[in-house]
């Protein structure tokens, strides 16, 4: 019979077997004369004494340690960097003016510009300004408020004052057939013409007739901002003059078909 079983049923068989067995030994009495070792201090091991001892600072008192401050070894030359007074640095006056402001999210600085041509500075939103004792605490699209030794100092944002430069080009938006008056854009001011001048054969101009040279007149900044409302205005007609041109083109090639 035993033949007969799978190795798997072979070992279950024997297992039970043994387990079985094991079940009438202890029915028997295996195991029952084992009882606890009696005390004998002899057997035991003896406990180690512990002796504290006061220990004083292995780091040593703080002179020791001088040396190390007068020649750091990271530095090249052995020495500390010196540290410049920052009570004749933070003096330095602010002559300066706001020409640029930056606000882009997190980021917002100012760039200032030293009103004899000097060089700019970029400043940061809560930084001091180099070389001075003045803080930007407060940036707006069109000013900077700064603190100093001398209180609070508003920046106004420095504008164009008409004075250099080139005039604004005038642009004539193109006139279309048809279009309505208020799409029409004024036209651009026409160029002075040279007149001949009297007595001198063929029109042709004497020389008291010679173009004086223009006088540069400064532009006002309320004629600047009125020159650009003209110039959008001139671009924003000129857009709708095609766009109805494109329209009158696209419905007359429906009426064609």
């Amino acid at each position: 019979m035993i033949a007969r079983l799978r190795p798997a049923g072979a070992l279950l068989a024997a297992v039970a077997a043994w387990a079985v067995g094991l079940l009438l030994l202890a029915l028997a009495g295996l195991g029952g004369r084992v009882g606890l070792h009696p005390g004998n201090a002899a057997l035991a091991p003896p406990v180690p004494e512990v002796r504290l001892e006061s220990v004083g600072s292995r780091l040593g008192p703080a002179p020791d340690y001088l040396e190390v401050g007068n020649r750091p070894l990271l530095s090249p030359e052995r020495r500390p960097p010196a540290i410049e007074d920052g009570e004749g640095a933070g003096n330095a006056p602010l002559d300066a003016e706001l020409t640029s402001v930056l606000i882009a999210g997190e980021v917002k600085l100012a760039i200032l510009q030293a009103r004899e041509g000097g060089t700019s500075r970029r400043v940061r939103l809560g930084e001091l300004v180099e070389g001075t004792a003045w803080r930007l605490v407060e940036l707006e699209p069109r000013r900077a408020i700064l603190e100093g030794p001398e209180g609070r100092r508003e920046l106004a944002l420095r504008v164009f004052n008409g004075v250099g430069g080139e005039p604004v080009t005038q642009v004539a938006a193109p006139v279309v057939p048809g279009a309505p008056p208020a799409q029409r854009a004024p036209a651009s001011p026409a160029a002075p013409v040279a007149t001949p001048a009297a007595g001198a054969p063929g029109g042709e101009p004497g020389p008291t007739a010679a173009a004086e040279p223009a006088q540069s007149v400064p532009v006002t900044p309320e004629q600047q901002v009125e020159a650009i409302r003209r110039r959008i205005e001139a671009r924003r007609a000129q857009r709708a003059a095609e766009a109805a041109a494109e329209r009158a083109a696209q419905d007359g090639a429906k009426q064609v078909e």
